[in-house]
């Protein structure tokens, strides 16, 4: 009982993590700028919320929520150095993302380096997760995914500025022709997606008792893996959120199951086939996939 609770208390943390993260590049993507940067953008988010925590959980558990926020407005903060680069200066979207990437890991080992923040090249937080039940498997992540989950579907299918965040992506020419700002538009979804992924990236300490190793397993590039598995649709990549935060929560607890040693190989190679699904996924669904037609296309008002 104790393994199935500790399952579903790990997959609820992380399906809050992926299904914000992948909304991250849902945002970004439906206004047409892909935004292959949410990995780095989580590590800039966890790094934050960790380097915060040191200071901030002294004074209580709930003032992870400030750290969170904080965490949030970083990502943002980040996600405009890729804004600058692929709308501004009109750079290659992918490589601008790969780019911050880079940076993002970079900064991210370079701190859990240090002897004074870190015990045992890690950064811990301080905070433990809040749960509502006594097992955590309903808690304050699980509730805040759902509700920006539900306002992401009302955004883009009840309201204007969320068309015309779809429009930005689809036909930009168009909504530039209506007098939207596209430029405007595009910068707003950019640092909508950087908080996002940096709320996703704060979320995932938790996953990993609250600790910063100095990345965040590769969680950002799971979360494009779901995005195109939802085929750019939030009903969609939230049940791919279910299926691959199941997937990864029991790769990680099988051994409890099992009673396999947490080092053998055989408990090791479970941990691999998450992202061999992921890979598997957007092969598969790449030549299906309705890419929005203006994604990674830079806009350029004087070329019409």
């Amino acid at each position: 009982m104790e393994a199935i609770s500790q399952l579903f208390a790990n997959g609820s943390v992380l399906f809050a993590v992926l299904l914000i993260a992948a909304m991250a590049g849902l945002y970004s993507e439906r206004a047409g700028v892909v935004n292959i940067a949410i990995d780095g953008i989580m590590i800039i988010g966890a790094l934050v919320h960790s380097l915060l925590g040191k200071v901030l959980s002294q004074y209580g558990n709930w003032m992870q929520i400030i750290a969170l926020l904080v965490a949030a407005i970083s990502g943002g903060g980040g996600a405009l150095l890729h804004g600058f680069a692929s709308i501004t200066l009109k750079a290659q979207q992918v490589i601008s993302g790969t780019a911050l990437n880079l940076l993002a890991t970079g900064l991210g080992l370079f701190f859990v380096s240090i002897p004074t923040l870190t015990t045992g090249n890690m950064i811990k937080t301080g905070f433990s997760t809040i749960g509502i039940d006594s097992y955590q498997i309903v808690n304050i992540f699980l509730i805040i995914a759902i509700v920006l989950a539900g306002f992401t579907f009302v955004f883009f299918h009840f309201t204007k500025t969320g068309i015309h965040y779809v429009g930005c992506g689809e036909n930009p020419n168009a909504v530039d022709s209506a007098g939207i700002n596209v430029i405007r538009t595009r910068y707003k979804a950019v640092i909508i997606s950087g908080c996002l992924a940096g709320l996703a990236g704060a979320m995932f300490t938790y996953y990993v008792s609250g600790q910063f190793r100095g990345d965040v397993q590769g969680q950002g590039y799971i979360a494009l893996a779901i995005m195109i598995f939802g085929q750019w649709r939030i009903q969609y990549i939230t049940v791919g959120a279910v299926l691959f935060s199941f997937l990864i929560a029991l790769s990680e607890t099988l051994w409890r199951f099992t009673g396999w040693n947490i080092a053998e190989p055989s408990n090791q190679l479970l941990k691999i086939l998450p992202f061999v699904f992921a890979l598997i996924t957007m092969v598969s669904f790449s030549k299906y996939s309705k890419v929005p037609k203006a994604s990674c296309i830079p806009f350029d008002k004087s070329l019409h």
